[in-house]
C-alpha cells in the first residue's frame, strides 16, 4: 500500500513527518535558554563630556496666566472653585437624611439653587453655621450663639378613600 501513494502525498507525509519533529524539539525545551551578550565596558569620555541640564527657574507671578485664562477653557476663563459655594442661609437648605451609625453622624442637605451637601457632625457649612447635634429625625446648626433646627420632612399618607370597593356580580360556575 506505500508503494502505491502519489508524489503529492509523499510530500505530504514528508512535510507532516518535519512538523513532528519540530514539535519534538518544542516540547523538549531545545533552545529555551537565551545566549545573551556580554554587557559593554563603561566609556569613560562619555561621562566626562556629558553635561547635566537644569529645569528654567519660574516664579509664582510668571505663572498667574496659566490660571487665569486656561487653555483648554473654550471662554479662556478661570475654573469656578469646587467645593466652595456658599449657601446664603439655612433657610435654603432642606434636610433630607440623617445617617448615625457608631461615631459616624453625617446629615444630608439640599441645597435650593445647587448640588446637595454632605456635613458631619461638629463641621462647619461654607456660610458658617457649626453642624452641633444630630438626633435620628432633626439636626441643630449653631452660628454665633443662634441656635437653628432643621427636621426630617415627614410624608403624610393621603386620607383614606370613601368611594366602595368594585364588587363583580356573582355568576355560577358551569
Amino acid at each position: 500500500m506505500i508503494s502505491a501513494l502519489r508524489p503529492l502525498e509523499w510530500l505530504l507525509l514528508g512535510i507532516a513527518g518535519l512538523l513532528g519533529l519540530l514539535m519534538v524539539g518544542i516540547l523538549s525545551s531545545i533552545g529555551d535558554a537565551p545566549q545573551w551578550l556580554p554587557a559593554p565596558a563603561p566609556d569613560p569620555r562619555a561621562n566626562a563630556s556629558a553635561t547635566v541640564l537644569v529645569a528654567p527657574e519660574a516664579t509664582l507671578e510668571s505663572l498667574a496666566g496659566t490660571w487665569q485664562t486656561p487653555l483648554f477653557s473654550p471662554d479662556r476663563s478661570p475654573d469656578r472653585a469646587v467645593g466652595q459655594a456658599t449657601v446664603s442661609s439655612l433657610s435654603s437648605l432642606t434636610l433630607t437624611g440623617i445617617v448615625l451609625d457608631g461615631d459616624l453622624r453625617v446629615a444630608l442637605l439640599k441645597r435650593a439653587d445647587g448640588p446637595p451637601l454632605k456635613v458631619h457632625q461638629n463641621q462647619t457649612l461654607p456660610n458658617g453655621w457649626r453642624l452641633e447635634q444630630l438626633t435620628p429625625r432633626e439636626a441643630r446648626f449653631v452660628l454665633d450663639g443662634r441656635t437653628q433646627t432643621l427636621s426630617l420632612r415627614a410624608p403624610r399618607l393621603p386620607a383614606p378613600s370613601t368611594t366602595p370597593p368594585i364588587t363583580l356580580p356573582h355568576e355560577s360556575v358551569p
